[in-house]
């Protein structure tokens, strides 16, 4: 059976700004094949088998050719895989999307196109610059800058007497010919420009000037591809709505694990922070054989540990009504209110486990790691690994850039520490991280790696925190 092609725009980079569609074709895919300006926190929504191809381009550096990235998502089809092709943008606007999507008609495999928030436009909106306005520009015009590659050059008197907004992509390295071809072509030399680069990101940057000074401004300010440039009355509209750049955390990016609610990832990006999110831990659960006639109470150390148990229960064709000589023991709360979910209030719930009364007849479940810990406790009773979490190398590091770490719990502390070797051990004592709680300070000064300890174990004082750390 021949599987099917969903050619997906991610949009500006910006997890968030996703569509909802683009996201679901995410997480059903077993092949995603991307490109090099995707967020890596865009692939944490990929299913744990999902193979992920990269075949990412650079200016004049292409190590997987276009023909091969096709032949790829052809040869996945073919095998029956659900593949997403994931392209930055809107794989349509200078995406080479539409000649994937021929490729794959001629061929007969089934594809869709899901649009993407172009750079074109919301590069411009997270600039302060709209692409339409009333009484300044009724019309838009987008133009790729890749001037020597292009299969058709651009038609400057026609782009000159424009009188909406001109945008160029991939302009950079042409932005010199760009501004003296308008200017010949009769566009006014004191026409409004601008260049943003990075548009949405950590790095973004914008400098505002005329078709005749813009050049000079740019290169003075070395502006470096991706950028985008702007022509048009528009521009003088950043000095009203300029808000990206405004918020109290804008240019600072924050290295976070993954987490599903993302709380803490929602209230530094609307603060302005660029978040670079940990790649998610994958988990394997175990199966179990357990004479539950054995025990007299089961301590479970975490939300997992029920849920394995529930599922060995329900292999032994057994259910709550015949364990009622057993007592239930909970370890934190999110574990506590894991059971009560199930519709079992636990006999007794600690904060720690070494708050357990234990006999040769407990059995205590949980991870691997906390398992092995436990063990040195020498605490009495029957150890049983319910399941094990860890972050699978590579790590991509944009981790090694980022202005700060936070980490809210040890859990996360240990799965990332766990996951590097030495010399990204070595890398991390140098990095500035934020914890949350003596536990997870407890991790790091294990691993001799110093942190900053968070006043109360709050949201608000992680953010004071921060703001601290930036001044």
């Amino acid at each position: 059976m021949t599987g099917e092609i969903a050619l997906v725009g991610a949009g500006l980079g910006d997890p968030e700004l996703l569509t909802v569609k683009a996201l679901r074709k995410i997480q059903q895919a077993d092949v995603v094949v991307y490109d090099r300006l995707i967020n890596p926190a865009i692939l944490n929504s990929c299913r744990a088998d999902c193979e992920k191809i990269y075949v990412g381009k650079m200016p004049n550096y292409h190590p997987v050719p276009q023909d091969q990235i096709e032949a790829i998502m052809l040869e996945k089809a073919q095998d029956g895989k659900n593949i997403v092709r994931l392209k930055s943008g809107d794989p349509y606007v200078f995406g080479r999307g539409g000649e994937e999507g021929s490729t794959l008609k001629d061929a007969g495999i089934p594809f869709e196109v899901i649009p993407g928030i172009t750079s074109s436009i919301g590069g411009l909106a997270y600039a302060g610059i709209p692409v339409t306005y009333r009484d300044l520009a009724a019309s838009f015009h987008i133009y790729t800058g890749r001037l020597k590659n292009a299969e058709q050059p651009v038609d400057w008197a026609t782009a000159a007497k424009a009188e909406g907004t001109l945008v160029f992509l991939m302009g950079m390295a042409a932005l010199e010919e760009i501004t003296q071809q308008l200017i010949q072509h009769g566009k006014s030399a004191d026409t409004p420009a601008a260049i943003i680069q990075w548009a949405s990101r950590k790095q973004q940057k914008t400098v505002v000037g005329t078709l005749a000074t813009i050049f000079d401004l740019a290169k003075e300010a070395n502006l470096q591809p991706p950028s985008l440039i702007v022509v048009g009355d528009v521009v003088t509209r950043r000095s009203k709505l300029n808000f990206f750049e405004e918020r109290p955390l804008f240019s600072l990016s924050i290295a976070v694990p993954y987490s599903k609610k993302k709380k803490i990832t929602s209230r530094l990006t609307d603060l302005g922070a660029e978040v670079v999110e940990l790649p998610k831990p994958q988990l394997e659960k175990y199966d179990l054989t357990l004479d539950f006639a054995s025990f007299d109470q089961v301590v479970f150390t975490d939300k997992t540990s029920i849920q394995v148990f529930i599922e060995t229960m329900k292999q032994a064709k057994t259910d709550w009504r015949k364990l009622s000589h057993l007592k239930f023991v909970t370890v934190g709360h999110h574990t506590g209110a894991e059971l009560r979910k199930k519709g079992i209030e636990s006999d007794e719930h600690l904060t720690d486990i070494n708050e357990l009364t234990s006999t040769p007849e407990t059995l205590i479940l949980g991870d691997a790691q906390q398992i092995a810990s436990i063990k040195k406790q020498q605490l009495f009773g029957q150890y049983q690994v319910t399941h094990e979490e860890k972050i699978v190398p590579p790590i991509h590091d944009l981790w090694q850039t980022t202005d700060l770490m936070y980490f809210p719990n040890s859990k996360a502390a240990r799965l990332f520490l766990q996951a590097l070797d030495q010399e990204e051990l070595e890398i991390l004592r140098q990095r500035k991280i934020i914890v949350m709680g003596q536990f997870t300070k407890a991790v790091f000064d294990a691993a001799d790696i110093p942190v900053i300890l968070t006043k109360e174990p709050s949201y608000e004082s992680v953010l004071e925190k921060i703001l601290e750390e930036m001044n």
